[in-house]
């Protein structure tokens, strides 16, 4: 009897079997694949805090400095920028630091792999400048680059120790144990804009591995940001809008207003920059919010894109009797605005008016019929460095605002001033 039911339940094993193969390798890769840190996806930010972040607004980022590398030289955080580091904090005093030579070993293997690429490097922070003198400095960079195509792939900075323990604690957030100051087995990777976007541990085989594949994936994305750069530059030009004056096209006149944190802001500080301009007051109940929304969303864009010195944001109230600096300030705040990049402008209605409508050719009036009590243009401008006008576009629609975000990048990429952005992703 027994024998008899066995034998009956093999059939219905052998079904449950062959049903479950096609799951059997997402099974695998769920199993093998659960707690893999490495992801072969876009890397993320870090904000201060450490949590990861998918945006570089207010993300960590190697702060301004001004050291000297191993031959002597000053260097500077803009000097660095264009190039992808690999960050690591030591010293080459082999009696403090006794594994100085697998760190070393480790650091060959990365730049082994990208020492033809000029836009890849290694970046050390010594953590005893009394020992680390440019004179050693340049004796182990001088032993260990000399297979580099290009000078400057490796570069080992001292100087002032509380300036550099600042950088790695304060600035990379890099964790040190006090009783072992020399020990720091954190590595980082630092983009082309000076941003934190991975970490790894300096004694993983692995991770080293996953470091040298990360930069792969921003040089990846370097790349395609440059051919869709020579795309915007291929484009037509701009028309220039606005009425014209005998043979010269309309100009935004200048003007002294007072931004969000109270400061005056005026046409000096947006010399050689992109505007993308809009009127709005903080109390509207109907199309301001919406057309806010879509500046919030250019403003993340630029960031993402690194243009965020090349263009601003400039939103000009046309309630300035309740608009003060103050409440400006908390609205830009709830749209997430730096408010470098985004200003909002407030000022007499004498000079705000005439601004927007004879200037930016804006609809901006009080109104006793309008919602809010002012009626205004529901049109974002596009201002090229010139302050001539070279777009208007439909501030409550996403394919205009679309449009022209495409639109300013191919007004930037016309310009023969303007490098090619480094990018964020």
């Amino acid at each position: 009897m027994g024998e008899r039911h066995a034998t009956s339940r093999r059939p219905l094993r052998r079904f449950l079997l062959v049903a479950s193969l096609p799951g059997l390798p997402i099974l695998l890769l769920l199993v093998l694949g659960k707690g893999m840190r490495h992801e072969f996806s876009d890397l993320d930010f870090f904000a201060p805090s450490g949590e990861r972040v998918t945006s570089p607004i207010g993300a960590r980022r190697i702060p301004d400095f001004n050291l000297l590398d191993q031959q002597g030289r000053k260097v500077t955080r803009d000097g660095l920028a264009g190039t992808f580091w690999l960050v690591a904090c030591m010293t080459t005093d082999t009696a403090t630091t006794p594994f100085l030579p697998e760190l070393t070993q480790q650091l060959l293997w990365a730049n082994w792999r990208y020492r033809d690429e000029p836009d890849v490097g290694l970046l050390c922070l010594t953590l005893d400048a009394s020992h680390d003198t440019p004179a050693r400095l340049e004796a182990y960079v001088s032993q260990n680059e000399r297979y580099n195509r290009y000078p400057d792939k490796w570069r080992f900075l001292t100087g002032d120790q509380t300036v550099l323990d600042s950088i790695i604690s304060e600035g990379l957030g890099i964790p040190r144990d006090p009783e072992d100051r020399f020990n720091v087995g954190t590595l980082l990777l630092i983009d082309d804009r000076g941003f934190v976007r991975q970490k790894y541990l300096a004694s993983s085989e692995h991770e080293i591995g996953d470091a040298v594949e990360d930069i792969a994936l921003l040089k990846k994305r370097k790349k395609e940001k440059e051919v869709q750069w020579r795309t915007y530059a291929e484009a037509p030009e701009l028309p220039l809008l606005g009425p014209m004056m005998g043979d010269e096209a309309h100009t935004v006149p200048r003007f002294s207003l007072t931004d969000q944190l109270g400061a005056e802001y005026s046409h000096r500080d947006v010399e050689g920059k992109v505007r993308v301009v809009d009127a709005f007051f903080t109390s509207c109940p109907t199309i301001c919010p919406v057309i806010s929304s879509q500046l919030a969303r250019v403003h993340d864009r630029l960031w993402a894109e690194g243009l965020e010195n090349e263009v601003r944001i400039l939103s000009h109230t046309v309630d300035p009797k309740n608009d003060s600096p103050q409440r400006m300030h908390r609205y830009g705040q709830r749209l997430g605005a730096d408010p470098e990049v985004w200003k909002f402008l407030t000022g007499p209605e004498e000079d705000l008016y005439p601004l927007l409508q004879e200037g930016y050719l804006l609809t901006a009036l009080p109104s006793d019929t309008a919602a809010g009590g002012f009626f205004h243009s529901d049109q974002i401008l596009l201002v090229d460095p010139e302050g001539r006008i070279r777009g208007t576009y439909d501030g409550t629609r996403t394919s205009e605002v679309d449009k022209m975000l495409e639109n300013l990048m191919e007004l930037l990429a016309r310009s023969q001033e303007f490098a090619v952005p480094t990018t964020a992703q």
